[in-house]
């Protein structure tokens, strides 16, 4: 049988998401822990999918990872066993030819960081508009060969004071999209870059493209699909706001509040 699990994680000490030989990832330790919990015996021998393979220092608590498992997943067994800054918030049985990247109905990323001083957030907001429909992003992501840069957002917003939360939604990211993306509504927000100018980089009418703001401030909000809902565990979900809360950066701050919420899913 086939399940979908919704992970957490903190990505502060680990190369990403994705397996790399020689370092630590997050999918490393969730495959070995989920082997010693006898979910499965060889990796080659079932269908393993991820929704999002985030980058180097990148967090998440809507990531996606789907598995042929051998019986009943039991969510407190693998959370006592995983460390502290990875958690297994729910699981659920899916069909058997279910992928958790293509199936995906919407991807929900933020970024927090602290505001730039002098910073007009209003005009932010009216650059981050710009980003909403589709639009070729070659300006704005990590190019790859053979690969298309045209993307399709449906909302991006820029709230706060102090501390700044940028929000994505779409259904698919390019590569550093999210990122390049923040580092240009923080120039215009800092009047480093005009609203026209960013337009006329969506446009493609200018030559320069956009550097990826630092990773430690992203993370995935959630992964949405339409044939089922996560109900996340309540020990699980509380395990791992104990372990944000015991961090400094703003960032854990803004991921543990809807974690909190009663409704989260």
């Amino acid at each position: 049988m086939r399940h979908a699990f919704q992970v957490a994680y903190d990505g502060a000490r680990y190369f990403g998401f994705v397996r790399q030989p020689g370092h630590p990832t997050v999918e490393a330790e969730l495959l070995e822990i989920f082997s010693k919990c006898g979910l499965y015996h060889d990796l080659r021998d079932v269908t393993y999918r991820v929704a999002a393979r985030t980058d180097r220092g990148v967090s998440g608590m809507g990531q996606v990872v789907a598995l042929d498992v051998l019986w009943e997943p039991n969510l407190q067994e693998l959370n006592s066993v995983l460390p502290e800054d990875i958690a297994v918030l729910a699981a659920v049985e899916v069909k058997p030819d279910f992928n958790p990247r293509t199936q995906a109905q919407s991807k929900h990323y933020c970024y927090v960081c602290e505001a730039p001083h002098s910073f007009n957030l209003p005009t932010a907001r009216e650059a981050a508009k710009l980003f909403e429909g589709t639009h070729d992003l070659s300006h704005f992501c990590k190019r790859e060969p053979g690969k298309p840069t045209t993307g399709d957002l449906e909302h991006v917003r820029v709230r706060g004071k102090k501390i700044l939360v940028f929000d994505f939604i779409a259904r698919g990211f390019l590569w550093q999209q999210v990122r390049r993306m923040v580092e240009g509504l923080l120039a215009v927000g800092k009047g480093a870059l005009s609203v026209e100018e960013l337009k006329s980089m969506l446009d493609g009418r200018e030559k320069h493209s956009m550097r990826p703001s630092p990773a430690d401030g992203l993370f995935l909000v959630d992964t949405k699909y339409l044939s089922f809902r996560f109900r996340p565990d309540a020990r699980a979900r509380k395990r791992f706001v104990g372990y944000l809360k015991s961090l400094k950066h703003p960032r854990y701050g803004v991921m543990a509040a809807p974690l909190c919420r009663k409704g989260f899913v």
